[in-house]
């Protein structure tokens, strides 16, 4: 298992949010890139993906128990937090940032980072890229006529594996071509339109129509080639 321990005080972690940032990013947690965009490590992703798989779907007297036993609180001050906005993400960014990191902290110093982590990358959709939806993916492809429509899912080890891609897939891709992502959980005209039945799906269009269609994962030279066959 990689490293991923750092050395910042945990005064500083508790009170300076500028240090919690840092403690992030040192412990790969996230990545923060020269336009201040912030997206979580693919490393950590992998650890939150095995949180989703549990987490995700819990009822809502297991949730509150589990936030009970996790806090050491009674259920009724667990349902208490969850009704201030405490989510299952909340608490699948917690567990993961617990498991990834090689250092224990105090559980409010965790409480703290989580707040900072829970909302980045948990998104099905890649925060790197424009998200459209049942609305707004028609208009886009009639405004650019080239382009290209991923269809993602959360968690999606193939979708994992085609995040990791996407600087060499979006080299591939000619300068006219645009490129946007939805989230396959929400817009289901557009997967009845496509007959779109899985994630990552890859819907390519060219002059404003459908022109190839590609489901799972695949390596960033053959889709390159995919690119090349439908947009020479």
């Amino acid at each position: 298992m990689a490293e991923h321990t750092t050395e910042i005080p945990v005064a500083d972690l508790r009170d300076d949010p500028e240090a919690r940032l840092d403690f992030l990013i040192e412990a790969d947690v996230i990545d923060v890139d020269e336009n201040d965009s912030v997206t979580a490590t693919v490393d950590f992703e992998d650890a939150r993906a095995v949180y989703a798989d549990t987490y995700q779907d819990l009822d809502e007297e297991t949730f509150a128990e589990t936030i009970a036993d996790l806090f050491d609180v009674p259920v009724a001050d667990a349902k208490a937090r969850i009704d201030d906005n405490l989510t299952r993400e909340d608490l699948i960014a917690y567990l993961s940032l617990q498991s990834h990191l090689d250092r224990d902290l105090p559980q409010d110093v965790l409480v703290l980072l989580t707040s900072m982590i829970s909302g980045v990358g948990f998104d099905a959709v890649p925060d790197s890229m424009p998200e459209l939806d049942d609305d707004t993916y028609e208009p886009f492809v009639e405004e650019h006529g080239d382009a290209v429509l991923i269809v993602w899912s959360y968690p999606c080890d193939p979708c994992r594996s085609l995040r990791r891609d996407l600087p060499a897939f979006r080299e591939a891709l000619p300068e006219r071509v645009a490129l946007a992502g939805v989230d396959g959980d929400s817009v289901g005209r557009l997967r009845r339109e496509f007959e779109v039945t899985s994630a990552p799906t890859l819907l390519f269009f060219a002059d404003g129509e459908l022109a190839d269609t590609f489901e799972g994962y695949l390596p960033a030279d053959v889709l390159a080639e995919r690119v090349e066959d439908v947009y020479d």
